[in-house]
Parts: C-alpha cells; structure tokens; sequence
C-alpha cells in the first residue's frame, strides 16, 4: 500500500537493557502448510511483507518457519497428565525471523482436571510473560480442583530426537484437541511461530475482536492488536481475546494463548492453526470441553468469573455524542418520558467537559449541574454516566489532573528520552496513566473523588483505551503539525469522520479504509529492511488493520516504558483492562458496599471481573446490525456476558425499517444502549412514531423480564458461564443428522441466540424481510408476544412470520419465566416496586421448572435469595402445583411486594392458557396448588 506523505518513525539511539533486539537475519528456512507439497511456493503480490529478503513472496497464509527443533531423549518429567521435556535447534540456526534460541523448555501441566496448560519458555533466558498481578490466573477456583492427580487427558509426546512435537489428547474419545505434531515450530528473539492441526471438520468460533461471522472462515490473518478501530471486518479492532472454541463430532474444545504481545492466528483450510507472536512466551491452555457451555465455563475458570452488574444497568441506556447542554440532556430525558420509553441510564459523552480536558466540567454549559443531577435525575429514579478517556492535557497550569500526576510521576514515559510520553487525542496534547505504577491507585481514586463532586454520576465510561493516540507514536518525534497543540472541537457540520479525518496530521489519507468508513492516517510500512531488526522494527509484522500497520500507529509507541521498565511492546493489550481494574477499585474504596459500573471499549482475559462492554463505533448499516450479534455471542465466550452494541449505529444515519429492527434487537441485548455521533440525524426510540411504538413494546418487555436476565447474571457470576448462547450449544442437533445438514446449523443458524437458554431470539438482519428462517430444536416452543404454539419431535428449520412490527421470539416449553408484574413503568424501580409474575411454560409432559436469583441489585452486602422453581399441571388443565425451594436471604421487608409474586400465568402445548392473580411471598420453602 503506497504512503505518499508518512510519519516517520525515529529509530531509538539505544534500546533498554531488558529488550533483547535480533541481529540481522541471513537465513530464511520456510516450511509448507500441512498437506502441502515442499517445492510449492506460492506468490503473493498483494498482501505486504514484514521481509528483508527480495524477491518473490510466500503468503503469509501459507508461510511455515522452523527452527528444527527436536526432542531430546532425557525428559524431567512424563507422564500421562503432564511432562517437562526439552527441544533442541541446531547449532548457530537462523530463520528468516532471526536466530533460533538454542534450547526450549515445554513443560504441561494439569490446571484442572479438564484444562491442561501448556509453556514452552526459552531455556536460555528469562523473557516477558504477563504478571498474575495484571492478569490474576485462577483466583476465583478453589485450590481443591486446581493441579490434580488424574486427568481427562493424556499427553503424547514426539519421538526423542525427532520432530519436537506433542499432542494433548481427550481420554473419552481419544481425539487430539492439541496437536503440534506435524506442524511449525519456531522460536527467536523477536518472533515465535507454532501451530495445532485441529480435527477434520471442526468448526471454530472466538477470536476476537474481530467483527464478523460467529463461525470463523478459514484464509485469514486474524491480528491481536488492541486498536481504534471502526468495526472493520476480519480485522483486528479493540480488544486482543486469543482464544477459540472448536465443535468436532459433536463436542467441544478449546484454546487460549495467555500472551499479551502482538500476535496472528492464521487458520487455514488444511484445518491448522497457527500462532506467530512477535514477544513473551507460549502460555497455552486447552480446554477439554465436552460441551461449549463446559469450555466457557472452563476458560473462566482460568481468567476468572464476571461480575453481576447493578440491576439498573440492565435496562435502557439513552446517550448521544452531543448532548452538549444541560437543556439538549433534559430534553432527551422529557421526551423519553412523554414517549412512554422506559429508561434508566441517561449518557454524557466528552461534551461535557471543559474543552475536553479530563475531570473537568463546562459549568458555563452545564450549570448548577450538581443540584440539576439530584433534583432532577435521580429524582425521577434515572441514572447519569459520563465518559472518561484516558488521555490527561499537560502543561495547563493548575489543572490539578496534570500537577499532581506529575507529582507522583504517574505517566508513561518516552522510551527514547525518558520524558513523559505525548500524544494527541480531542483535547490536543495528553499524557497517559500508567496503570502498572504502584501510585496509580492513589492518584486515580484522588481524581475520581474529586471529579465526582462536579458530576455525581452513578457510572463511568471508559472510552479510547486501546489506547488510541491521533499521532504515530510521540507527537515530539512525529513532528509535523502533530507538534501543534490544538483541540479538536468539531463544529455545527462536522462529523467524527471528518473529526478524524483532520486529525490525521496531513498524512494520507488510505482511500479502501474511508470506504469502510474510517478516517485515518496510512502509516508507513510496519519493517524497515534498511533499519536492522529490534523493537521498533520486529521482523515479523502482524496483520495490524489488514494491511501489516507498524505497531504504534495511531497508538503509543512500542518503546514507550510503564513502571519498573516494562515496555509498551509487551503490555500494550493489557491498557485497557488495567485502566477498568484501577477504576474498579477506586470506586470501591469510594462508595465500598456499591457495586461499580464501568463500560469498556477495550479489553483482555478477565475484564469481565470489572466491567462491562460495548463493541464500539459501527454503523448504521444491516450488516454491522447483523455481526453485532457475532461479537455478543464472542463477549460471552469471553467472560464479558454485559456487551451490547450502539443500537441504530454509531456511524450515519439508519433508515427507519433499520432503526426499528435494531430497536428489536437491541431490546435482547445483553447491553443496551442508543448512541450516535455528532450531526447525524437522532435516531433516539422517540425519533418517529413507528419507531417509538416498536421501541416502547419490545423495551417493556426486556424490563419485564429483568429477573430472568438477573437471575442469569447472578448465576454467572458465581460459577462461570454466559447469559447469551448460540442455539445449538444449547440444545445441539442430534446425533443422527446428517454432516451436512449438522454443518449447516452450525454455521449458518447464527443469527439466531437464547437468552439464559430458555428465550429463543430469532432477529430480522436483512432489509426488506417479512420473516425469518431458523432452526428450532426439538421439543415445545411458544410466541412469547402472540402466545403461538410450534413443537416437534426434532430438530427442524422452520419459516416464522416477522412482519415490520415484530421480531420473533420463543420461550421454550418447560420453562418457568420470573418476570416484573407491572406492565409498564419509566425505569427499573417502577418495575421492581409493583412485584413479580411467573410465567409457566409447560412442555409436552406439562411440567416447567425455573429459578430466581434476587438481592437489591445494588449493593455487595445485601442478603440474597436463590429459588427453585418447579411446576406440574394434572392431566385436565385444571390443577397446577407450584413448589418453591432454595434459600431465601433477600426479604424485602421495606416492601414485601417486591418479592410477592401477583400473577400466575400458565400455558399449555394446546394453547390454552390460564391467568391467575394471587399472592405467593418468595420468603421460605413452600407447596402451593392452584384451582385455573
């Protein structure tokens, strides 16, 4: 990709002591792909190349390096669950990547019963592996299930002094969910290189972020890069989450690379997987399943369980880039009332500020706006939550933000001139905290503190924490008019498009990006062949942004140093996830018994422990509608179950057949929230009466079923698992379907997902449709607006009617449904105050069962109560027997009638259904029958 005007990149004068930097690479050893023929080389003229040599170009796809490692015959340790060998490479040898360490140490090792773990560390020398202070591995298990004896594995190693490979077996059916024998292994200072020939016919899931389809396609380069990036598909964007699910004959496994460093993973249609790394070390862990729920389960096991957001983030969240009043936010707040919307989170982005300086606000703008806030807001039971980059303005006297982190000498500093790092972001020139620092907590809680007194909000956004820079790298070494420090306030006309546009710098402008809707600079190539290898300059360059981008671009530079001299090259995926745990524990320290709420745009393993998510700045386009339901269902593998995505896109302006379907949607996300951009047209639930009147029908009835999402959340965060899962993880197709038509339901049924496994969610992705082709699973389904019947005795694809007005959606025949009484309400307290509702379900046996997780959805000290709900009609329709069990800790003395259920409704196969109003108080075990 041609650059006509580049951001030069400087070379460091010296590199720190603790970075190990290549020498010149001479030799080039390139192994086939699997099953491909040796003397085949094949051309690529088109993707670039991070290579010195000249000449034609293998494709990175197909590329395989070696360092000819072999097994040496003395082994520490070997046995069925675990060993410690070591892999030897020949004297002096160098790949195209540079020199081979000499010696490899692999050790595996049982993490559980059902995760082994696997490193390969240099024997040599120590390098960068991510502290378990950053990322905490297996804090939320007991130590009983960690390390056993006996696994449901068995390890198989190469023959000694032969190819370096090994394969992690699943005892039940012998099939090798790991297996290195066969393919590359590769291991230099600067580039690690190994796959894994994943069974025949798996199908893979995970990766991300990544937008795109659920089910991954083989032929990509998929890069793990935190980035600023508008939803490009098949590219790497916020978030770097290495890990994917594989479904084989039937059951499921998994992997994940615990590695913070830049990396690809290259799947391709010989059904391998390989990992090319550019630092640390192989952390590999590799879950035996069996099921999909078992490795989410599993993976957070490793990176711990999620938190369970307070109750009133999981109703409607109302934001808008320009909100930039206190009228434009009470407005938005009055119409939502007068709509009938309900409501419970209003949003202030960066407009609020004082010319977009952090912790500040525009009192000119927003006046009196603490009393506004709780006379007003939280009057009417609504929630406030304002936005909070990263980026700190320097050298602006008396702006305590900056004294006082310069004080305690809190930021990130210049790799090269030891000085504090500066970027370029909204308000002009920024430093950035270092969330490693040992002050950071003490100075961030001292912010938030004093910030809080200007803006009481109840929670905080975190935004731009890739972390995104409008520079490449230090605005003193990019230079240029990266070296004026100007704000960038967008005027009556101007969108973030054009916003980013212009703060590109004068650089130009990648046309193929603004065709996919991004306006951002072309940075130079990512290797230099006539600067020597090192740590601005890696041999390898992943597919950063499709197009193999240096590291830092629009980013911080890869040399830039955080406390205690580790570099950004190494933690540079950790940023956003160290700046939610850093906020995550100053709020406890500043409201101890509440629970905190943080939204997210980057992430890493574990986040989920802190905050919640979205998926970024889409479009108002179908298809970024449509992977919008892909990138939830990957957040749930992930141990970020509170992700949802811009309802209407962030981006444009939707149609309003598209606002309307999204509006469906969006109602079914786990988090859901409107948001768009500046100068765009508003595309708020009350935009238009059509709109309104979908957005109104499907948002009451998410907040009537609240406590069955809660009850999801809750149960999640106390054992692991997700709240949204694909249809056939649940209730998978049965043995006897045919390759091809299993094949299809894994691959093109995801669309369609469950809610807690018993709410059917079949959405409307395509303009212009009239209904909906998906595929049920066997048993009894009902139209949970309509009350229609379908059943079957298996599993079948079916064509549901989806007119304009209605998204399909089915509860599942055996279910009992915790639901709010009240039938409509402005937010959640409404909902909450009038009581509960269960409905009945009953599946061909005319019994349901159901459960319910209840506390004051706010605090960490409130007694709470876990009921079992079970039900069994006669064989007339006319007697129900309801029995509640559990333990009931959550009384509710303040108001019994929250936990009062007022109404019994009960629905048969037939279709005949019975209203019953009553009073059952969910306070002890008890057996109730019911005369409909």
């Amino acid at each position: 990709m041609a650059t006509s005007a580049p951001i030069p990149i400087p070379v460091p004068s010296t590199t720190p002591a603790h970075v190990a930097v290549p020498t010149a690479v001479h030799i080039e050893t390139v192994q086939p792909a699997v099953g491909e023929v040796a003397t085949t080389t094949q051309v690529d003229n088109t993707t670039p190349e991070s290579s010195a040599s000249s000449g034609p170009r293998v494709s990175l796809l197909k590329e395989r390096i070696s360092g000819e490692y072999t097994t040496e015959k003395e082994k520490e340790f070997n046995s069925a669950a675990g060993c410690i060998a070591y892999f030897n490479s020949p004297s002096g040898h160098v790949t195209k990547y540079g020199e081979s360490a000499a010696r490899l140490k692999l050790e595996v090792k049982p993490f559980t019963s059902q995760i082994a773990r696997i490193r390969i560390t240099d024997a040599g020398r120590t390098r960068w592996e991510i502290p378990q202070t950053h990322v905490p591995i297996g804090a939320d298990i007991p130590s009983s299930v960690k390390y056993p004896e006996s696994t449901d594995y068995k390890v198989l190693l190469g023959e000694d002094g032969k190819d370096a490979g090994f394969a992690i077996l699943r005892k039940s059916d012998d099939v090798a969910v790991f297996d290195t024998r066969g393919t590359s292994l590769a291991y230099t200072d600067q580039y690690i290189e190994i796959g894994t020939q994943l069974p025949k016919e798996t199908f893979v899931y995970g990766m991300g972020e990544v937008t795109g389809p659920f089910c991954r396609e083989p032929g990509h380069r998929y890069a793990f890069w935190a980035r600023d990036a508008q939803t490009p598909e098949h590219e790497n964007a916020y978030s770097s989450m290495p890990m994917f699910t594989g479904i084989h004959g039937g059951k499921a496994f998994g992997v994940y690379l615990h590695n913070s460093n830049a990396l690809d993973m290259i799947y391709t249609d010989d059904d391998v997987m390989t990992y090319k790394i550019v630092g640390g070390i192989v952390d590999f862990f590799v879950f035996l399943g069996e099921t999909y729920g078992d490795v989410v389960k599993q993976y957070q096991y490793v990176t711990g369980f999620p938190q369970i957001p307070p109750y009133w983030s999981l109703g409607y969240h109302q934001c808008r880039w320009y909100y930039d009043t206190t009228e434009k936010l009470d407005e938005a707040r009055q119409k939502s009332i007068e709509a009938e919307i309900p409501t419970d989170v209003f949003w202030l982005d960066i407009d609020y500020m004082e010319k977009y300086k952090l912790f500040t606000l525009d009192e000119e703008r927003y006046p009196s706006f603490v009393d506004y806030v709780e006379k007003e807001i939280h009057k009417d039971n609504h929630k406030l939550v304002a936005i909070l980059d990263p980026g700190i303005k320097n050298k602006v006297d008396g702006y305590k933000p900056w004294d006082r982190g310069t004080e305690l000498d809190i930021f990130i500093k210049n790799g090269n001139t030891g000085l504090d790092f500066v970027g370029k972001v909204w308000p002009g020139h920024v430093v950035f905290p270092d969330w490693t620092h040992p002050k950071i907590h003490q100075y961030w809680t001292e912010m938030l503190r004093d910030w809080m007194k200007l803006m009481p909000v109840d929670g905080i956004w975190h935004d731009m924490n890739e972390c995104s820079n409008f520079v490449n790298g230090d605005v003193n070494e990019a230079g240029g008019s990266a070296l004026i420090d100007d704000i960038l306030i967008p005027s009556d006309t101007e969108t973030v498009a054009d916003m980013a546009k212009a703060a590109a710098e004068g650089v130009a402008i990648d046309q193929n990006a603004m065709k996919r809707g991004e306006a951002k600079p072309e940075p130079p190539p990512a290797f230099d062949p006539k600067r020597p290898p090192g740590l601005t300059n890696p041999p390898y360059s992943v597919n950063h942004g499709g197009v193999n981008w240096p590291l830092n671009a629009r980013s911080i530079s890869v040399e830039t140093t955080h406390y205690g001299g580790e570099i950004e090259y190494n933690v540079h995926n950790l940023f956003g996830h160290l700046n939610c745990r850093t906020t995550y524990n100053s709020m406890l320290e500043i409201k101890p018994d509440e629970r905190p709420f943080i939204l997210t745009r980057s992430a890493f393993a574990g986040t989920g422990k802190y905050a919640s998510k979205w998926l970024g700045d889409n479009f108002s386009h179908w298809s970024s509608m449509r992977w919008s339901i892909s990138g939830i269902l990957n957040m749930q593998m992930f141990g970020i179950p509170h992700i949802g995505a811009d309802i209407g896109g962030f981006n444009g302006s939707p149609s309003e057949e598209l606002l309307i379907r999204w509006f469906q949607l969006g109602s079914m996300y786990p988090f859901c929230r409107n948001h768009n951009m500046p100068n765009t047209p508003p595309q708020e639930a009350w935009v238009t009466e059509a709109v309104a009147t979908v957005a109104r029908k499907y948002l009451t009835f998410r907040y009537r079923i609240l406590p069955f999402w809660y009850t999801a959340y809750s149960k999640v965060s106390e054992r692991g698992g997700s709240v949204v899962q694909p249809v056939w993880a649940v209730y998978p197709p049965s043995p006897e379907k045919s390759s091809t038509e299993v094949k299809r339901v894994l691959q093109e049924s995801n669309d369609a997902f469950l809610i807690n496994k018993r709410l059917l969610v079949l959405p409307v992705v395509s303009p212009g449709q009239k209904s909906v082709t998906a595929w049920f699973p066997q048993g009894v389904w009902y139209d949970a607006i309509t009350g229609e019947v379908l059943s079957g005795a298996r599993g079948m694809w079916r064509t549901v009617d989806a007119p304009l007005d209605r998204i399909p959606i089915f509860f599942r025949g055996g279910s009992i449904i915790p639901m709010h009484y009240n039938k409509s309400g402005k937010t959640t307290v409404d909902f909450r105050h009038g009581g509960l509702a269960l409905h009945v379900y009953l599946d061909s046996k005319g019994k349901a069962k159901g459960s319910l997780h209840w506390d004051d959805g706010k605090t960490f000290s409130s007694p709470k109560s876990k009921i079992t709900l079970t039900a069994e009609m006669d064989a007339d329709l006319n007697i129900l027997t309801l029995t509640v069990d559990g333990t009931f800790g959550y009384l509710s003395t303040h108001n019994p009638t929250e936990i009062t259920v007022r109404e019994l409704f009960v629905v048969a196969e037939t279709g005949d259904f019975k209203r019953l109003h009553t009073r059952v108080y969910l306070g002890f075990t008890q057996t109730r029958t019911f005369e409909l």
